[in-house]
């Protein structure tokens, strides 16, 4: 378990995004597959409007539901509308640049990654919980993942912070404000890795009553149970939230019984009732 990575990240700074400062021109990347109503939404707040889809000239155009590219004026009903699209199942994220066109350059540049298989993938990296295994990344790897952009915004696991519906803030470097010279970017090894554990990061935070709401410290022992269900076969929601309570109880590895029903070849809604027969508790 990559306990490391959940400290630095519960360890950073969080704010409401309304007390973020002010200042250069205000874009977001807003997520089209969670928010289909986007565009009627913003539309609807009634303020001018500078947006287009953010695949629109590259080689992902004709995928009809990719997100949407839009800038916003500080302190405007559509910048709150955005924010609000952003935090609601965390869809998207926000930035912050002097220059709009070489920002939305290096976010067209960024949507093809070289993933280590010796090609390339469409990096979501709009989805809050890649955006932080990406940020967590030091030196140059960062410095190209940032670009032009003075800074990016971010919504954090709000309950394991003290503000809620807080933002992660992630500052550029002064110094590398500049378009990457490289055909693609290339993702750090342990993105697809550490990733995982802050999708379960974010998926305790939504969660998080039926998780017993946990203490910080008791984090890397749930997520460890998690992936233990998963390799179980065990992934569908409905079947994670069923099991939550006891997910966020013993260690599954301190229990034999539990193990040997996790390593059957039982369908996976057999093995959630074996389990929660062996906790005594009823689906």
């Amino acid at each position: 378990m990559h306990v490391d990575l959940l400290d630095r990240l519960l360890e950073l700074p969080a704010t409401a995004f309304s007390a973020i400062a002010a200042g250069e021109t205000l874009c977001f990347i807003i997520d089209r597959q969670t928010h289909s109503d986007a565009l009627s939404q913003l539309y609807g707040v009634g303020e001018p409007i500078e947006i287009e889809p953010l695949y629109f000239g590259t080689e992902f155009a004709s995928m009809d539901d990719g997100p949407l590219w839009l800038q916003a004026r500080w302190g405007g009903e559509l910048a709150r509308c955005a924010a609000r699209l952003c935090e609601n199942q965390l869809g998207g994220i926000a930035l912050r640049t002097a220059h709009p066109a070489k920002a939305l350059a290096h976010a067209r540049w960024l949507l093809r990654a070289n993933d280590g298989s010796g090609g390339q993938s469409l990096l979501s990296y709009h989805k809050p919980s890649l955006w932080a295994a990406l940020s967590l990344t030091d030196g140059a790897t960062r410095d190209s993942l940032l670009g032009p952009w003075l800074s990016v915004y971010s919504p954090a696991p709000s309950h394991f912070f003290d503000t809620a519906r807080s933002w992660l803030s992630w500052p550029g470097n002064p110094n590398a404000h500049c378009l990457s010279q490289h055909p693609a970017f290339t993702l750090p090894a342990r993105t697809a890795q550490d990733q995982q554990r802050l999708d379960w990061l974010y998926w305790l935070d939504e969660y998080f009553a039926e998780y017993g709401s946990p203490e910080r410290a008791r984090l890397p022992g749930i997520i460890v149970n998690l992936d233990l269900l998963v390799q179980g076969e065990i992934f569908q929601s409905d079947h994670l939230l069923k099991l939550a309570t006891l997910t966020a109880e013993a260690p599954f590895a301190a229990q034999p019984q539990a193990m040997a029903i996790l390593q059957t070849t039982d369908y996976d809604f057999i093995k959630v009732d074996r389990l929660l027969e062996m906790a005594g508790t009823t689906a």
